[in-house]
């Protein structure tokens, strides 16, 4: 019998190697740029793609993307925050999507990094929208694209019933619409909190605009964790109607076919931006500002309102989202997409509080629907349900749209949303003091209604 050979651990470690070596085996590769966006997946691959395409016959050389996939809006811009009180960088490059407020929110915060792009670009970017700034002035965010908002309906469904199609947002208040609508929950969507705003802005004051959408609210079946949830439940019936951001609609519309349609709502659409961030501390700048270049040239921005395979269209899925430039307008004047409109003629002379609206959608629309309406569904409901059954008395609707003291009046409302902070642990137990009487008032006072209704 042979004496047993002894494998050393060194030589047992240069076999392991040898190994995997001829296996193939290696690191995989880091990413050229790292993207975080609450973008669907259609529009991620359209632009890594044509980007990809571009910057190898720009500049010789493919780009290897990385997409951080953190959730919505909310989740992004919590996540940035977390990671820049750590340190210096996020290790991700760019913020792709998730409409103004947030870029401003985080560009106040020191979060976001300039970006001074080609003059070519600059003179097709107009400032303004309706009032509504498209830029930030020293660079730090920029519109990729715009939105608005409006009233997605199951046509179908309603004309069976036949019901009126929405026209308003009066008509989401309506009482024919107890129990038939739904929303999206203001905590988690930042689209969802830039639409209520919008339907804030349709009446002539604060206190007019909040007890339009506390009805709207009160109608509802229920809350739905994403904005993107609302063309799906009411293409499969599951509710009849509710407010919807306008590709999203589109998007279910170009799947449904005409049983399904979308209203923007007439004196009161704006075209908000939807913009491209660099951030601070960026690990590949330069990739990032050319992909920023590419998103805002002629070729980028014909991607987002294109049938698919058109020429200079996106590959595969039709986007369906309004671009920025100026030019692109005129260029594929008759080729754009169906239910795109021109943002620079359609507007009209609405006129958006954009000052206003940045305070309430960053800071109060949230907790506020959160106390008024998500954590007292049950008991809003059935005080609404009193109120429409008592034919609307003034004893009972009054009371029902009242505000707390600290939210009573426009201008006390923009005070107390600037309060509402988590910088520090005084500023959370601050917030979470008054969120919590909030969620008291709107309790006690449902309860209240409900209570001398029965009498």
């Amino acid at each position: 019998m042979g004496a047993m050979r002894v494998i050393r651990p060194a030589a047992a470690a240069a076999v392991a190697l040898l190994v995997l070596v001829a296996c193939g085996c290696k690191k995989k590769a880091p990413p050229d740029l790292v993207i975080v966006s609450p973008h669907n997946k259609k529009i991620e691959a359209e632009f890594e793609a044509a980007f990809r395409a571009w910057h190898k016959q720009q500049f010789g050389a493919d780009v290897k993307i990385e997409w951080r996939d953190i959730g919505g809006t909310t989740d992004v811009t919590r996540f940035l925050l977390e990671q820049y009180k750590r340190a210096p960088s996020s290790g991700i490059d760019l913020y792709f999507g998730g409409g103004g407020p947030d870029h401003k929110f985080l560009t106040a915060r020191g979060i976001t990094a300039p970006v001074k792009l080609p003059a070519e670009i600059m003179r097709q970017l107009p400032e303004t929208i309706t009032g509504v700034r498209q830029y930030d002035p020293d660079g730090h965010w920029h519109a990729a694209a715009v939105s608005c908002f409006g009233i997605i309906y199951n046509a179908k469904l309603m004309r069976e019933k036949g019901m009126k199609f929405p026209e308003s947002w009066d008509d989401l208040a309506s009482p024919s619409m107890y129990g038939l609508i739904a929303a999206a929950d203001g905590t988690q969507s930042g689209s969802a909190r830039a639409a209520y705003e919008m339907i804030i802005q349709s009446e002539p004051n604060w206190q007019a605009g909040w007890a339009k959408l506390l009805k709207i609210f009160a109608n509802c079946r229920r809350f739905t964790a994403g904005a993107s949830d609302i063309p799906e439940a009411v293409a499969n019936g599951d509710i009849l109607a509710g407010a919807a951001i306008d590709f999203y609609a589109y998007d279910q519309i170009a799947f449904s076919g005409d049983a399904v349609a979308f209203v923007r709502v007439a004196g009161t659409t704006a075209f908000t931006p939807d913009p491209i961030s660099l951030l601070k501390g960026a690990p590949h700048p330069t990739a990032a500002k050319r992909f920023i270049e590419f998103v805002l040239s002629q070729r980028g921005q014909a991607l987002w309102c294109l049938p698919a395979r058109a020429e200079d269209g996106p590959a595969s899925s039709p986007l369906f989202r309004q671009p920025i430039r100026r030019d692109v307008y005129d260029k594929y004047a008759g080729k754009m997409l169906a239910p795109l409109v021109n943002p620079f003629v359609y507007s009209g002379d609405f006129k958006y509080d954009e000052a206003a609206a940045g305070v309430r959608i960053s800071r109060l629309l949230g907790p506020l629907m959160k106390a008024a309406a998500i954590d007292q569904r049950a008991e809003m409901s059935k005080a609404w349900k009193c109120i429409i059954d008592a034919d609307f008395p003034a004893d009972l609707i009054d009371p029902f749209v009242a505000l707390p003291e600290n939210l009573a009046e426009e201008a006390t409302a923009l005070e107390t949303a600037k309060t509402l902070t988590t910088k520090t642990a005084e500023d959370r137990r601050r917030t979470e003091m008054t969120t919590s009487a909030w969620q008291r008032y709107f309790r006690t006072k449902y309860n209240g209604i409900v209570n001398r209704a029965a009498k």
